[in-house]
């Protein structure tokens, strides 16, 4: 990378702890693009090169720190079972990070859609951002497969289904946690709920 890169990339994660700052402390309608720019030191001209609204910032800000905790490519070796083919190995990790940051993701709900767009289209052309592209979905998918061979997942299912029953389904636990009301939106309820889908998916998942 050279060095202009380099500048761009440094710029463009300095816009995203920014925004992450201010994303946590404020509501959305208070924070300004103008704000951010003016801590970064750069032109509202050139904080749009980088994002092209306040909207997909804050969609970045999620799909940043997905790409940062994507550490199934580096985990395939995991011994095999039902549950561990499919739950990422640092799920404790992941699921600390949602509930801290409980207020961000609700302005995400609220102000994108991009806790709808869990995947790519299947033409492969993608105007939106999505959660869960291709390259994040690829090491689960083979793990399924390797699971369904040695009998641990049943087979009459495709591995592309059971991805997609686990993912829509914890996002949808996710969405309606974030829905709750603050004073029973606690870390033990939403910890409840996910483990309540799990099992339930786990049992429906085995041969």
């Amino acid at each position: 990378m050279g060095l202009r890169e380099r500048k761009k990339q440094q710029t463009r994660l300095t816009l995203l702890e920014i925004a992450k700052t201010l994303f946590s402390e404020m509501e959305y309608e208070e924070v300004k693009i103008d704000e951010i720019a003016d801590r970064a030191m750069i032109s509202q001209k050139t904080f749009f090169n980088y994002f092209s609204s306040k909207a997909v910032l804050l969609e970045e800000l999620l799909l940043n720190w997905l790409e940062e905790m994507n550490i199934w490519a580096y985990e395939t070796d995991l011994e095999l079972s039902l549950k561990s083919a499919i739950v990422p190995p640092n799920l404790d990790q992941i699921q600390e990070w949602i509930i801290n940051h409980r207020h961000i993701l609700k302005m995400i709900m609220q102000h994108t859609d991009l806790l709808d767009s869990i995947y790519s289209a299947e033409d492969g052309k993608q105007d939106k951002n999505t959660l869960f592209p291709v390259e994040y979905r690829k090491p689960r998918l083979e793990r399924v497969k390797k699971a369904q061979e040695q009998g641990i997942i049943r087979a009459d299912l495709t591995p592309d289904l059971v991805c997609d029953l686990y993912d829509y389904l914890r996002i949808d636990i996710v969405q309606f946690w974030l829905s709750l009301p603050d004073e029973k939106a606690t870390p033990a309820e939403y910890k409840k709920r996910y483990n309540q889908m799990l099992d339930v998916l786990l049992r429906g998942l085995a041969p």
